[in-house]
């Protein structure tokens, strides 16, 4: 069976993916293209700390608290909650453009309480890190251009979640 580091990093590999090869065709110019190579480099950077280094390598993984699933349900469900009233107040202000950092804001808040609940501190820098990274988009697409600062922020949040997952892999807790 897989290390446990390496099965529950595939959801955020996914996410990361998406967050950019989605948002990164909004960014102008030669943008677009730099993003995507940056994204071939933190993948490569991710696969080699998360999945060709050993397993005996990758940080121990503690038993999640007995709450933790109904913690994951209840993260989930809020953010959910947050992408649909917040696309609700982003028509209403004639703003939907600023949706992808809105789902960075509620991809990164609704890490924030896996680290206690799975005992994996990763989410807490992940989900702070992500929530920054899409308040800032949302306030300057809000305040300038809204396509490119929330482009910027959705794919800068994958990248540095391919980064974080890599870098935990390398960095986090080992056996004793």
């Amino acid at each position: 069976m897989s290390h446990p580091y390496r099965l529950g990093s595939i959801i955020g590999l996914i996410g990361a993916t998406v967050f950019v090869l989605v948002n990164r065709v909004a960014l102008p110019g030669a943008w677009s293209t730099l993003a995507l190579a940056i994204y071939v480099v933190a993948l490569a950077f991710y696969v080699w700390a998360v999945w060709l280094r050993p397993a005996s390598a990758l940080p121990t993984v503690g038993t999640p608290r007995p709450r933790a699933g109904l913690v994951y349900l209840a993260s989930v469900a809020g953010m959910l909650l947050l992408f649909f009233l917040g696309r609700l107040a982003l028509v209403q202000t004639d703003r939907e453009a600023l949706m992808p950092a809105l789902v960075a804001i509620g991809v990164g808040l609704h890490f924030v309480p896996f680290a206690a609940a799975f005992r994996a501190p990763v989410f807490r820098t992940l989900g702070w890190l992500l929530a920054g990274i899409g308040l800032v988009g949302l306030v300057v697409g809000w305040l300038e251009t809204e396509a490119a600062a929330a482009a910027t922020a959705a794919v800068t949040a994958g990248l540095v979640m391919l980064v974080v997952m890599g870098v935990g892999a390398l960095v986090g807790p080992r056996r004793g």
